[in-house]
């Protein structure tokens, strides 16, 4: 008969593994994400507000240049776009608001900051206390589930768990708790890391008639 591990003794075997299996993936993304030159992807994502009703959906094709170019074209809604041109970030929502862009200071974080992924493998030990969660499979990809809990509110999110790429090291998911409450999903697929990104995707071109809001 195999013998049985006292249950106190499988605890403290997991408890290492599991942090091990963190600092592992959490290193896959932070080498990967250092060797982008370009990534271009499409995406789909979901916002959940309680406060706002039933969950808003979009999707459409993310082009990163690092460290700080960055866009996001809607199909759906269309012609949405978000653009953070290196000096920059453009906000351009014409399926709801036509006839104005917020034209603003890049930000360091958040989802529209061209350190999208960057935010969350830059250091991520030093900035985070992390859980690893297990594996999945997102778009047809093994993953590892990593949460990350950060250690500084200036980040502007509550939690975040992500799903790094087995095959590659690149996010696959990003799903995040905001500060307001709000909850965000983002999915990647068909995700290039060669070639390059048109120059037009990188530049935001104000079109004609529409007024340019720079907030205070």
């Amino acid at each position: 008969m195999r013998p049985t591990l006292p249950l106190t003794i499988v605890l403290l075997w997991a408890a290492p593994l599991a942090g091990q299996d963190a600092t592992t993936a959490l290193r896959r993304a932070e080498i990967a994400y250092r060797g982008l030159t370009s990534l271009t992807a499409e995406f789909s994502q979901v916002i959940e507000n309680p406060m706002l009703g039933g969950p808003e959906h979009s999707r459409g094709l993310l082009f990163l240049s690092p460290p700080n170019r960055f866009a996001m074209r809607f199909t759906d809604p269309e012609g949405d776009r978000i653009v953070a041109d290196g000096t920059w970030l453009w906000l351009y929502a014409p399926s709801s608001v036509p006839n104005q862009v917020i034209k603003q200071e890049i930000p360091r974080s958040g989802m529209a900051s061209p350190n999208l992924m960057a935010q969350f493998v830059d250091r991520p030990l030093d900035r985070y206390d992390v859980e690893y969660l297990g594996a999945d499979v997102v778009q047809g990809d093994s993953v590892d589930l990593v949460r990350l809990t950060p250690r500084d509110e200036a980040l502007g999110f509550r939690v975040a768990t992500i799903a790094v790429a087995r095959s590659d090291g690149i996010l696959r998911r990003i799903a995040m708790t905001e500060e307001s409450g709000q909850r965000r999903t983002l999915v990647f697929s068909a995700i290039r890391t060669r070639g390059t990104i048109p120059a037009g995707e990188l530049r935001f071109d104000v079109p004609a008639g529409v007024k340019v809001v720079q907030p205070d």
